[in-house]
């Protein structure tokens, strides 16, 4: 999420990247406090949804699952969630000038 008043950045993530991002998240730790709230402008993070009305948000070193009827946060020091997600845009696609400063050296660092 990065741009107010405009479409953030969509893309389909290839199958063998959703799989892995489901197993990046099983190996995240549990935690009971909520996320860190995100700026009003700029990025915001980033949200994969799939079929089934699961949305996962990864912002700042944290990750929540969000179903219906319930929603589950996970720490992600290392940003593994999230830069994982953002490397599977096609070229082009994520303007890096607009993320943070941590959120761009971790997804410079994967590529």
């Amino acid at each position: 999420m990065l741009f107010a008043g405009r479409p953030d950045p969509a893309w389909p993530v290839p199958a063998g990247a959703v799989r892995e991002l489901e197993a990046i998240w099983k190996r995240l730790t549990p935690v009971s406090e909520a996320p860190a709230s995100a700026a009003t402008l700029g990025y915001r993070g980033c949200s994969l949804s799939d079929r089934k009305g699961r949305t996962w948000h990864a912002y700042h070193g944290m990750v929540t699952l969000a179903e219906p009827g319930s929603s589950e946060s996970r720490r992600d020091p290392e940003r593994t969630f999230e830069t994982m997600l953002l490397g599977s845009a096609p070229a082009g696609v994520i303007p890096v000038g607009f993320l943070d400063e941590a959120t761009r050296a971790a997804l410079l660092k994967r590529r």
